[in-house]
């Protein structure tokens, strides 16, 4: 991974700037992709596509501000807690474009997934409140999609509906073999009753 001087980007709020990551160059090596989709690949880091305003802390999307070079390098990579993307959904609630409500729900599922549902993560117990509040982001992330999709079977077994999961994956008719490997693991999983998001 290569460096690169830093990205400004400006608060739509108060104006205020803030340092993030930027890189020149990157890989894939070392990566990991999970089940709902998340994907890490350390020399290949990204910032959040959500972020909150260190000064007044309020949240933006980094799609719609404005950003500039810094002269400064930064780690920075904003990521935020389910708590925090939360407090982000409230503060959007009523005043979002379609494609930014999008972005907001896979933020919530990961960040969810990340502190109670994520394979190789240390893990707790989510209560029932928290269950409830992800199964309806869930729901409503799962709009738009083919109803045979894959993805669709993944986000099924999350809600942990696991019959529907597994009668999506009996007529997967995928002939790649990664996707294949997916699909028998997933039903493992579902068979299982379990609604940990895996390693794949």
């Amino acid at each position: 991974m290569l460096p690169a001087k830093c990205k400004l980007l400006k608060c739509p709020y108060c104006g205020n700037e803030k340092e993030v990551l930027s890189i020149a160059s990157g890989n894939t090596f070392g990566g990991k992709r999970w089940s709902d989709t998340k994907v890490f690949y350390p020399m290949l880091p990204t910032i959040s596509h959500i972020q909150k305003c260190p000064s007044c802390g309020k949240y933006y999307f980094t799609a719609d501000v404005e950003f500039r070079q810094g002269d400064n390098y930064s780690s920075d990579k904003g990521e935020l807690s389910y708590e925090e993307l939360k407090e982000a959904a409230l503060q959007f609630e009523g005043n979002i474009s379609n494609d930014n409500r999008r972005t907001l729900l896979f933020y919530l599922m990961w960040a969810y997934n990340d502190k109670y549902n994520r394979e190789g993560m240390d893990i707790v117990e989510s209560s029932d409140e928290e269950r409830s509040y992800i199964e309806a982001v869930i729901k409503e992330l799962m709009e738009g999609y083919e109803l045979r999709d894959l993805f669709i079977a993944e986000l099924y077994r999350e809600r942990g509906m696991f019959e529907e999961a597994l009668d999506i994956l009996e007529t997967c008719s995928y002939t790649e073999d990664y996707l294949i490997e997916i699909i028998e693991k997933m039903k493992v999983y579902a068979k299982n009753k379990s609604r940990i998001a895996f390693l794949r």
